[in-house]
């Protein structure tokens, strides 16, 4: 493990030299908060070249001005993958919050997304930053989150969760929320590992539970969440039967 990391100190690709340089240019400029508590501002995480980057998103709710039905407007460079998340993440809010978001004009902004976003592993952040939003539930800034989410409500894995718990690390967050299924990705040094707490996470509810403020307010929307998640069947046990072709 030790050779593994030496090499990475000293191998970089172009791609990564480029990426560093964006990197370190856009560290000027940070906008990410880690202290306090907001509505509707999540710490997301994402992975530019090797390196993990904070990924500030933040949802704002108003009525909307169509009678018709209200819209989502996503701004942030999104690409595809992106876009296609953020419409499943508003099908997953109306479901579990029953609220009808058609009456709202729901604006979410990627911050400092100046090379464009792709990809779904943001699709946990933009719930969270949504749903606070809607709830007026305030969000800790004390925690980064990054992972994918199915139309059920559970929490799916993402790739290069490493470097993106070391960037939260480094921006001095305290609580980094991952999928479940990652659990046995992180793969940082024990000294680094000691400074965070890493929160595994198999559903929206429990990315909730994690990331909001305590409070009534938080207690009663996590009951109304907890009905809408199916519940594991229990299959009944059989003998194993060999097939044969």
């Amino acid at each position: 493990a030790k050779h593994v990391r030496a090499a990475k100190m000293i191998s970089r690709s172009l791609e990564q030299q480029v990426a560093d340089r964006y990197i370190s240019v856009k560290k000027e400029y940070d906008v990410y908060l880690t202290k306090g508590d907001e509505v509707g501002r999540v710490n997301g995480l994402a992975v530019m070249g090797d390196s993990g980057v904070m990924l500030p998103i933040v949802a704002e709710v108003a009525p909307a001005q169509s009678r018709e039905e209200g819209k989502i407007i996503a701004t942030g460079k999104l690409r595809t993958i992106a876009r296609e998340a953020i419409q499943n993440v508003s099908a997953l809010i109306k479901k579990h919050t029953q609220r009808d978001i058609s009456a709202y004009d729901i604006h979410i902004q990627f911050l400092q997304t100046y090379e464009g976003v792709e990809g779904d592993s943001a699709s946990i952040s933009v719930a969270t930053a949504v749903i606070s939003a809607l709830e007026n539930i305030p969000i800790k800034q004390t925690v980064a989150m990054t992972g994918s989410l199915s139309v059920r409500g559970d929490v799916l894995p993402v790739g290069g969760i490493t470097a993106k718990v070391e960037a939260a690390i480094t921006a001095g967050i305290k609580t980094v929320i991952i999928p479940a299924g990652n659990a046995k990705d992180v793969l940082i040094e024990r000294r680094a590992k000691a400074k965070v707490e890493i929160v595994a996470v198999k559903n929206l509810s429990e990315v909730l539970e994690h990331a909001l403020t305590s409070g009534a307010d938080r207690e009663g929307l996590l009951e109304r969440i907890k009905t809408f998640i199916p519940k594991p069947k229990n299959l009944p046990k059989v003998g194993v039967k060999k097939h044969v072709l």
